[in-house]
């Protein structure tokens, strides 16, 4: 079992590190819904991997990281564009 968890928090951590370094490099946007849903899983399985750890200060952070990206994707608003790709709210 303990393999499993560290594989999920290897996971999550590498859905940080990926998102976080396509943002910087410019591939993507603050406001994308792929940026949000990768801080979101990252955060889920890391939460469950700090929680088997019984590392609950590091539950808390993840916790929180993903609930702050939960409302990032409300905030932005997404619809579906013409196109059928998420937007930021502007219909082409």
């Amino acid at each position: 079992m303990k393999i499993w968890m560290d594989l999920l928090g290897w996971l999550g951590a590498f859905c940080f590190l990926v998102s976080y370094g396509l943002l910087i490099g410019g591939k993507w946007k603050s406001n994308d819904l792929k940026y949000h849903l990768a801080n979101v899983l990252g955060a889920v399985l890391l939460c469950i991997n700090t929680w088997y750890d019984s590392s609950f200060p590091s539950v808390m952070i993840n916790a929180i990281w993903g609930l702050i990206a939960v409302y990032g994707i409300k905030k932005s608003n997404f619809e579906y564009t013409k196109k059928g790709r998420f937007g930021t709210g502007n219909v082409e």
